[in-house]
């Protein structure tokens, strides 16, 4: 095929559908999802890595596009010893759904994986009138049979469905166990309500590592890489003249609140709005982008939000005096320039161990001669 900018040049005779097709499954290696990728693959490649790996993220980000890039490449990694067993898959994934109303449905997720796995004449085997007890059993030998290196669950934040926070701890404690059972690295991938979930107990902090999938930011770095974004989507973009993104970095920037999959779904609406309302339209233009924006409003919304839960995944001087509270140190110590910890309290200051206080044992002519 032949290439005009980054698409072949037979996209521009197809239809609208086809066009705007292309660009939607177009996905780029850009640096915050290889970051990510090398962080996610790292820790799934580990030994003695934790059983629960969480990915956080604002909704937008890529994070899915994220799941199907390390999907791709553990597949990759593992074709040769697939050819020599057959029953044996690398990754799997499956996407927690939200309930209607109520709990979060442990049925329908057993039902769903256990599909995903490919279990043969599962239909048969398994339905929704079975017992959750039969069901996971189910999963537990189909996940073990399968031998698994990643468990992928997309939009986990919704195991956090319940009402009650009691029962809210026992799915956490239903996922780490199931985890530990079958010996698989489950990948929770989420948006950042997954804090919720994971902050539960002390046990499931220590078996969980965090993967955070943050957007671009305003400094020198993230914006090189995000102007670097536009340059690649605008080539991209199946029409005629090379629409120029570049010169509005700071709009792009702005109603995209530097999510890279926000951008993208904004380009696609923008893509299918003018081709379908004129379809011998040349480029996208400026006006095009603002005719299919969010809102202003809705912008605003969606940064405060992200801005508000980046908070939480930051240390801040008062995290570090709740622990050191804990610990057991003096709320004085506990501030930005604390002493390392093999420093010794104000009251201890100058006191060696083993030296008792000189108050301690009498001294003088009367007990020398004693």
């Amino acid at each position: 095929m032949n290439q005009i900018n980054g698409f072949p040049r037979e996209l521009l005779e197809a239809s609208v559908l086809e066009r705007v097709t292309y660009f939607q499954n177009y996905t780029m290696p850009h640096r915050k999802l290889q970051m990510v990728a090398d962080q996610l693959m790292q820790a799934i490649k580990q030994p003695a890595g934790a059983s629960l790996i969480f990915i956080l993220g604002p909704s937008g980000v890529g994070k899915s596009t994220l799941l199907q890039k390390i999907s791709s490449m553990l597949i990759e990694e593992a074709l040769a010893e697939m050819e020599v067993d057959k029953g044996y898959i690398p990754v799997a994934g499956v996407e927690a759904i939200a309930p209607d109303t109520g709990n979060f449905d442990w049925k329908d997720f057993y039902i769903r994986s256990l599909q995903i796995l490919g279990e043969p004449l599962i239909d048969k085997k398994v339905s929704r009138a079975d017992t959750k007890l039969k069901l996971r059993f189910a999963l537990e030998s189909a996940l073990k049979h399968r031998r698994l290196d990643a468990f992928f669950i997309d939009e986990a934040q919704n195991f956090g469905k319940v009402v009650s926070g009691r029962k809210m701890l026992d799915q956490t404690d239903c996922i780490k166990s199931l985890a530990n059972v079958v010996q698989t690295q489950f990948v929770l991938c989420g948006t950042y309500e997954l804090l919720d979930l994971r902050n539960l107990s002390a046990q499931l902090c220590r078996r969980s590592l965090d993967v955070h999938f943050s957007r671009y930011k305003l400094n020198e770095q993230d914006l090189k890489a995000f102007r670097s974004v536009l340059s690649t989507f605008q080539s991209y973009l199946p029409v005629q003249e090379t629409p120029d993104l570049i010169s509005h970095s700071e709009q792009c920037y702005e109603r995209s609140v530097g999510c890279v999959g926000i951008l993208k779904d904004w380009l696609t609406k923008t893509l299918n709005g003018v081709l379908e309302q004129q379809p011998d339209s040349t480029t996208i233009t400026i006006h095009d982008l603002e005719r299919y924006a969010w809102p202003l409003q809705q912008c605003s919304i969606m940064a405060k939000e992200i801005y508000d839960q980046e908070k939480r995944l930051e240390d801040s001087a008062e995290t570090l005096n709740e622990l050191r509270k804990y610990l057991g140190f003096d709320s004085e110590l506990a501030s930005e320039d604390s002493p390392p910890l093999s420093k010794t309290s104000k009251r201890q200051k100058g006191k060696k161990i083993g030296q008792p206080s000189p108050t301690r044992r009498p001294v003088g002519s009367e007990h020398a001669s004693s």
